[in-house]
């Protein structure tokens, strides 16, 4: 009778280096794997030697708790591992493995060797385990600790050791993760050899000191540190200065709970902390360490561990931006006055005693000077938009050298310029300015000396009105209540969910209180979840955002000369609290070139 079935069970060696594929990539994915296993182990020295990039011996030699010999026997058999025993303890990992993958991956696709004794005992052991076959033990004199050795990677497997790269573009992917691992690791010892050169041996050093051991900058000139504690998300670690930034991101290391994790949201919070500081193709350098209720955390959602997923994102993200932000500003290099919003909004500063045609700019983090023909460089001025955020760092230049002579600003002479725009003058060009994106940076920069203690100016209501919100905006309402008074809301929220409104700020019309107030809260949701400590902005920026100049609104000249004055006198006065621009630039060079 024939046989008409087709699936069939794998051997246990075939479905070994299939598993094998998914931890074991390339050697420097044994080298990640198995230093990580000395880390756990409580290692404070580890040796790292491999030859021919990893390919011919990789020799891991460390002084941590080593194993019996029943463990050693169960090292390398898939799904045998000490870090859990149950699903609780999945979801409560501290560890850097824990899968029970490593040891088995490892010894399905190379000869692997492991050499290893207990703290008291009186010998040591070795297993001794090649690709598909019964693995050997015996006793041995060796020290306390563990050696692995693992030769010939890939050699069962010769289509996989095809795809590997050259041992130069390997060598890098290890060194890579060696200087990953000495930065995640200050308190262990690491020493690394690339066959008998010594590529690094760094002792145990403060943080800072580590990075300049292995990332060769000085910490001291060169990087800040980062510390902050937010929506229960613990972060720290160190951040460079400008002129520590790199051309690639070989400088940026994140770790979460000791464990090394890739993360592009969580690196673009730190670089949105740079914003204008660095120009297109730089990047920051930073070693930034965040520690969190392994509950809120899930680390099992890649083979190889490296990267997570976070039970709210957001707050994650708002949390390591707002951290490094802080620490720029108290290093001095953004100016304190710049607070929540997009840093470095002056870069470059107007030298004194240049006239209009000839304006020149001096670097304040560099000292390097530049001339207007220096930075005219990314095409004219008709290639902008005017409106949207589509603006240039050439653009941003000429916004800098205005945002640092806000006197030379002439309030008296304001041109209309359509529904939307207001012209002027300054020293550097003609100055064209957005009404409502002014209107609401204004209002911002207003309410937030109210929500932040000064007293607010209120109008009483005749009759107090009385309306229901939803539930969900009801508690919002609740939540967000001391800022609404700030404001100069008086407002009570009653048991059955209703509002009752006594008095509003006197930039609000009497008998617009409700739509005003459902408005703000719908801001307010449409900005997601925020740490409380950041409520005041929250609310500042909803208030500025719904009472500001609707499109099309009409003011008169005294209030047009009003607005200039007001904008430039704002703390912050190039952006709004969404970061979209108020202002653009038409330097006084880019006419006098069209007109040449």
């Amino acid at each position: 009778m024939t046989n008409h079935n087709h699936i069939k069970i794998l051997s246990e060696h075939l479905a070994n280096q299939i598993a094998a594929g998914e931890v074991v990539q390339r050697p420097e994915s044994v080298v990640k794997e198995l230093v990580e296993n000395s880390i756990d182990a409580g290692a404070k020295t580890i040796t790292v030697v491999v030859k021919e990039a990893g390919k011919q011996l990789i020799h891991i030699i460390d002084d941590g708790k080593g194993m019996s010999v029943d463990d050693l026997e169960l090292s390398i058999v898939r799904h045998a591992t000490s870090k859990i025993s149950s699903i609780a303890d999945l979801h409560n990992i501290m560890t850097l493995g824990f899968r029970g993958e490593a040891l088995a991956s490892v010894a399905a696709v190379a000869d692997v060797e492991i050499r290893t004794r207990t703290t008291g005992a009186e010998t040591g052991w070795s297993l001794t385990s090649q690709p598909g076959g019964k693995p050997e033990l015996k006793p041995i004199v060796t020290d306390v600790g563990s050696q692995m050795f693992v030769r010939n990677l890939f050699y069962t497997t010769p289509a996989r050791k095809k795809f590997l790269k050259s041992d130069l573009t390997e060598f890098r992917h290890i060194s890579e993760t060696m200087q990953r691992l000495a930065l995640g690791n200050p308190n262990v010892r690491f020493v690394f050899y690339d066959g008998s050169n010594i590529v690094f041996d760094v002792p145990v050093a403060p943080l800072k000191q580590r990075i300049a051991d292995v990332l060769s900058i000085d910490p001291s000139r060169q990087t800040v540190t980062v510390s902050g504690n937010e929506s229960g998300i613990q972060i720290s670690g160190v951040v460079g200065l400008p002129s520590a930034s790199r051309q690639s991101r070989s400088g940026q290391f994140l770790f979460l709970n000791g464990r090394s994790i890739v993360s592009r949201s969580l690196a673009h919070a730190i670089a949105s902390s740079y914003d204008h500081l660095l120009d297109n193709g730089q990047h920051p350098v930073f070693v930034v360490s965040l520690t969190i209720d392994p509950h809120r955390v899930d680390v099992n959602v890649h083979p190889q561990k490296n990267e997570v997923k976070f039970d709210d994102e957001r707050a994650a993200y708002l949390a390591v931006q707002h951290a490094v932000s802080e620490a720029l500003r108290n290093a001095s290099v953004i100016p304190s006055f710049l607070g929540e919003l997009p840093l470095a909004s002056r870069p470059l500063q107007s030298l004194e005693g240049t006239i209009p045609s000839e304006a020149t700019f001096v670097n304040r983090f560099t000292g390097e000077i530049l001339t207007s023909k220096g930075y005219i460089q990314q095409g004219t001025w008709s290639d902008r938009k005017v409106q949207g955020a589509e603006w240039s760092r050439t653009a941003q230049v000429g916004i800098d050298a205005l945002y640092s002579q806000s006197d030379a600003v002439e309030p008296s002479q304001v041109m209309r310029v359509g529904v939307e725009y207001v012209a002027t003058t300054s020293a550097e060009g003609i100055v064209l300015i957005h009404k409502r994106r002014a209107h609401e940076r204004i209002l911002y920069e207003r309410a937030m000396k109210m929500v932040g203690g000064e007293s607010g100016s209120e109008q009483a209501i005749l009759f107090s009105s009385k309306f229901s919100l939803t539930p969900s905006r009801a508690i919002l309402l609740k939540e967000f209540l001391h800022e609404f008074v700030a404001l100069g809301f008086k407002i009570e929220v009653n048991l059955d969910g209703t509002v009752s409104v006594h008095a509003v700020p006197t930039d609000v019309k009497p008998g617009t209180e409700e739509a005003i107030i459902d408005e703000i809260l719908q801001e307010i949701e449409r900005g997601g979840s925020t740490p409380s400590a950041r409520s005041k902005e929250k609310v500042a920026a909803a208030y500025a955002s719904r009472q500001s100049f609707r499109k099309g609104e009409t003011i008169t000249e005294n209030e047009l000369k009003s607005l200039t004055r007001e904008l430039f006198n704002c703390s912050v006065s190039h952006i709004t609290p969404k970061g979209e621009p108020t202002f653009f630039i038409i330097p006084y060079i880019e006419l006098r070139g069209r007109f040449e």
